[in-house]
């Protein structure tokens, strides 16, 4: 009877708390209820867009001519060092045997300037002596032919008939003659050089750059005694990169282009202009670049101080159907910022050349191009998402790359 009636009891016990569970569940969806319909509701109004101000400026498609920079300094064509090639007191000196005078050199038949003469007395002496050693060979082989000539007469009495030996018509005795006499001659034309060594001339047209020896002064063989410097055209080594020089023109192989270079003198600006005229087809491996030479003065033209260091543009090959844009209106390496309908397009393009501070894209209609008289963004809103509307304001004042359009410089 007891356990029947503690069963009871534990059934009872379990109704009530799940009686209990369901009335809490029951309210809190209840209450869950009335605060979703009668809690505050959401505006359903579109927030309103916002309008990035973007300065822009149109897209020209043309032909544009690839401006090439570098530097370098002024060089003369030949630079020369001249040593004494033989040795003696300086009897004269030019009165302008001094730095900057120049000196023309020789022309047609006439020599160039005599700039130091070494004393010649020795040397003239030794012209002397050298001549009469050769007289004395001469007279040597004139005396052998003459003992020949009688060594033959006696053979022909004592032995009529028979072959003369090489001793009777004294073969060696001549042969030795002759050898002295053309050790004679050379002697003598040594000695004629040396004497003409003593007069130093200048080679070429040239300034001098700097002097080693003055009056009174003695000079020994092999002592530098002055450098020279040409005068006329000069000339520049101008290093590029690798891939500046395939922008170069080209002339049945060889590098051609025009150059103008720009340097300061007194607080302005000085331009001349000249010309590539070879490569030294070589790549440094230092700088990994290849060094081009550009000619000035050609044809009497005015020409920059020697040692003088300049600033170089090159004009180099013409890309055609080309757009030049600034490098602030390209994205992500590839992508172009353009206007389309009031919304920023970020468009990719294809790269074909990167300055200083624009960027050569293609230009066309087709994929990966610029098309002609697009809007092209140059300050790019922050942040940049496709089609976010934009006010345009035109840039004040295009500005200028490194290259030219329409094949002209663009200065």
């Amino acid at each position: 009877m007891n356990k029947i009636v503690k069963s009871n009891s534990q059934l009872l016990r379990s109704c009530v708390w799940g009686v209990l569970c369901i009335a809490i569940l029951a309210s809190g969806v209840g209450v869950m209820r009335f605060l979703i319909m009668n809690g505050p509701k959401a505006s359903t109004a579109e927030p309103e867009e916002k309008i990035v101000t973007v300065v822009t400026e149109a897209a020209v498609v043309a032909g544009i001519q690839i401006q090439l920079k570098s530097q370098g300094e002024v060089r003369p064509r030949h630079r020369t060092k001249l040593v004494a090639e033989v040795g003696g007191k300086l009897a004269y000196v030019s009165d302008r045997f001094r730095a900057g005078n120049t000196f023309e050199g020789p022309t047609g038949e006439k020599e160039g300037e005599l700039i130091l003469q070494i004393e010649k007395g020795d040397y003239e002496a030794a012209v002397a002596a050298a001549r009469a050693t050769l007289a004395e060979a001469k007279l040597a082989l004139t005396m052998e032919e003459v003992k020949r000539t009688q060594g033959m007469r006696d053979w022909d009495k004592i032995r009529k008939g028979q072959e003369p030996t090489e001793l009777v018509r004294r073969v060696p005795q001549i042969r030795s003659a002759e050898a002295k006499i053309k050790a004679a001659e050379a002697g003598v034309e040594t000695a004629l050089q040396d004497l003409k060594r003593t007069e130093i001339r200048v080679p070429y047209d040239c300034r001098i750059e700097r002097a080693y020896v003055d009056v009174g002064a003695t000079v020994s063989p092999g002592a530098l005694i002055v450098e020279l410097v040409s005068l006329g055209p000069v000339e520049i080594r101008l290093p590029l990169s690798l891939e500046d020089y395939g922008y170069l023109e080209r002339e049945k192989g060889t590098p051609r282009g025009s150059v103008v270079i720009t340097g300061e003198i007194g607080g302005e600006t000085a331009k001349w202009a000249g010309e590539i005229i070879r490569s030294e087809e070589i790549v440094e491996r230092s700088t990994r670049s290849i060094n081009v030479v550009a000619e000035f003065g050609k044809n009497g033209k005015r020409v920059p101080p020697l040692g003088m260091f300049v600033q170089a543009s090159i004009m180099g090959k013409t890309i055609p159907d080309a757009v030049r844009i600034p490098r602030s209106g390209v994205v992500d390496g590839d992508k172009v910022l353009l206007v389309k309908n009031g919304r920023l397009d970020i468009r990719p393009a294809t790269i074909l050349r990167t300055e200083a501070s624009h960027v050569i894209v293609r230009g066309g209609d087709e994929e990966g191009e610029i098309p002609e008289g697009s809007t092209v963004v140059t300050t790019p809103p922050s942040p940049l998402i496709q089609n976010t509307r934009v006010d345009e304001e035109p840039a004040a004042i295009s500005s200028e790359g490194d290259s030219a359009v329409g094949g002209e410089s663009a200065e």
